[in-house]
């Protein structure tokens, strides 16, 4: 499984409706409206790297609203106890 936090810049005004539509896909786990550099931080998950590229790179930014975004993708994580 590959797993990546997206940083999402949205329009002014957007931020609520691009957050509900990012949780509208299954790939996207969680969807946080934020302070900071971003407006909105995604958790998303695919099955391949290249699925993961895809869905960033091809389907997020089309989303409306959605002004830039910055991809950090996992490569280790801590499984829960």
């Amino acid at each position: 499984m590959a797993r990546a936090y997206v940083k999402i810049n949205v329009a002014a005004g957007k931020e609520r409706e691009v957050r509900d539509t990012l949780l509208e896909r299954r790939e996207v786990k969680t969807a946080d409206l934020t302070s900071g550099d971003q407006d909105i931080i995604a958790l998303v998950e695919a099955e391949t790297f290249d699925e993961l590229l895809d869905l960033t790179l091809n389907q997020l930014r089309t989303i409306e609203g959605v002004t830039g975004t910055v991809t950090n993708l996992v490569v280790d994580k801590e499984e829960g106890h």
